[in-house]
């Protein structure tokens, strides 16, 4: 369940904020250090990628967390932009990717940090992580 909601201004300046409120919740909800280091990572990408597309273009509504422990024994953040969306590359084509230029890494470093994500293209774009909250990364 995702019970807390976060609305941040899109100014990268509020990515730390968004770091630091995260991962206390994931603390508070018994997160392990190793994991919560994680999480630290890819909602930083995450958050900056959504702040990003809100100024690429000119959407003055918030960019959205909401974030929390579930049932299941992991904790859940999804990220919620105003931007059109993408189409992320397959892991496959990211590992091809040219590193010596600029950018583009996010989602790479996401999916390798993640337990699970998902990018969902709709009125906005939604990213979704899950995380164990133990040191066991979860299968899926």
């Amino acid at each position: 369940m995702l019970d807390v909601e976060l609305r941040l201004p899109s100014d990268v300046q509020y990515v730390g904020l968004a770091r630091l409120v995260v991962t206390v919740a994931a603390r508070q909800a018994g997160m392990v250090d190793e994991r919560v280091e994680d999480l630290k990572i890819a909602v930083s990408e995450a958050t900056t990628n959504a702040i990003v597309a809100h100024q690429q273009y000119s959407s003055s509504s918030p960019v959205i967390l909401r974030f929390g422990p579930t049932s299941g024994g992991s904790f859940e953040v999804t990220i919620v932009d105003a931007g059109p969306g993408f189409q992320p590359q397959t892991p496959e084509a990211a590992a091809e990717k040219d590193l010596s230029t600029e950018g583009g890494l996010g989602v790479t470093l996401i999916r390798g940090l993640a337990d699970d994500v998902r990018f969902l293209r709709g009125e906005g774009m939604k990213v979704h992580m899950r995380f164990a909250v133990g040191l066991e990364a979860e299968a899926g």
